[in-house]
C-alpha cells in the first residue's frame, strides 16, 4: 500500500522546487543543483540537443553557461502522486561559451517525488517563445 502524502496542496511543493532550482541555476550552486537533479536527468536544449544531467552541470561549473537572469513570467504545476509536471515561462538572460542570449523561453519539466530525494527533475525541454505568447 503506497503511504499518503500529508501535504493538502502538492503542487505547492513541487512549486517551491521550481523557485529551488531556478535559484541554483542562477547562482550556479551546484551542491543545491546535485540536489534537485535526478541522476537520469535528460535535458532538451532549445537547439534540439539532448545532453545527460551531469554534462548540464558541468557547462555551469565550468562556466560555459552562465545565467544571469532568470525570471518567471507565468508557472503552472500539475502532480499525480510521485510524479509531476511544471511549465514555465521564463525571461532569461546570460552567456553561453562567452556569447550573450537573452530570450523568452518555455520550460517543462518532469519531476519525480521520493521520500528520500524530495522532489527532482528528471527530463527538461527548454525551447523559446514566439513574441505575442
Amino acid at each position: 500500500m503506497q503511504q499518503q502524502r500529508g501535504d493538502e496542496f502538492p503542487a505547492a511543493e513541487l512549486l517551491a522546487a521550481e523557485r529551488r532550482l531556478r535559484h541554483a541555476v542562477r547562482e550556479g550552486d551546484l551542491s543545491g543543483l546535485h540536489g534537485l537533479l535526478h541522476p537520469q536527468l535528460v535535458s532538451v536544449r532549445p537547439d534540439g540537443r539532448s545532453l545527460p544531467g551531469e554534462q548540464e552541470t558541468a557547462e555551469l561549473a565550468a562556466g560555459t553557461l552562465v545565467v544571469e537572469r532568470i525570471e518567471p513570467e507565468e508557472t503552472v504545476a500539475t502532480v499525480v502522486g510521485p510524479t509531476g509536471v511544471t511549465r514555465t515561462v521564463l525571461a532569461v538572460q546570460g552567456r553561453y561559451r562567452n556569447k550573450a542570449f537573452e530570450a523568452r523561453v518555455l520550460c517543462t519539466r518532469t519531476w519525480v517525488h521520493s521520500e528520500e530525494d524530495g522532489w527532482q527533475v528528471l527530463a527538461t525541454r527548454v525551447g523559446e517563445v514566439e513574441p505575442g505568447v
